[in-house]
């Protein structure tokens, strides 16, 4: 009989897995024979090294064609591959359906309107906040006023600054304790 590189894998797995349980395994009940662990995994051993073994690969037929045009096991190979994300999903969208969503090909696009005739003219000011005396504001241009961004008190209200000693300290009850 001959058996496949996967199928003799798994007969050494199996004889293995049969030799670690022989290490695990304990008395159930008092007097219980213990199972001889190595004869059967040596049994499976004999079994899988007298078959020949024959290779499971055979040489895959990839083309350009799309996903009904390769054989059943190339197109899962190419769709799995596709859907790894090393490209666009638009490409696993044409291999399945031959469907483009988007343009394949971005680099004959329109080149963006830079100066439009339909566009009104406008000037463009930088406020550079070290050289700009007054804080940044906004301009009404129908009116021709400029808005300073400052509130500028009443004059009748008596402005007055307030000084503090650098050393002055809370008195000590007020103090926050962390």
């Amino acid at each position: 009989m001959v058996l496949s590189e996967a199928e003799k894998r798994d007969a050494y797995r199996e004889a293995q897995q049969i030799l670690r349980l022989s290490k695990k395994w304990q008395e159930l009940m008092p007097g219980e024979r213990k199972p001889n662990f190595h004869r059967a995994a040596q049994e499976i051993l004999k079994r899988a090294l007298g078959h020949t073994t024959r290779r499971n690969e055979e040489a895959l037929d990839v083309h350009g064609g799309l996903m009904h045009e390769h054989g059943p096991r190339e197109a899962r190979l190419i769709e799995r591959t596709l859907r790894a994300g090393v490209v666009h999903p638009d490409v696993l969208h044409s291999f399945r359906d031959d469907r483009i969503t988007s343009d394949p090909r971005p680099d004959k696009l329109k080149p963006p309107i830079v100066d439009d005739p339909q566009l009104p003219d406008f000037d463009l000011y930088v406020h550079d906040h070290g050289q700009t005396i007054v804080p940044p504001s906004h301009y009404e241009p129908g009116a021709d006023i400029f808005h300073p961004n400052e509130f500028e008190p009443d004059s009748h209200v008596e402005m007055s600054a307030t000084h503090f000693d650098e050393q002055a300290r809370l008195k000590s009850t007020y103090e926050a304790v962390h």
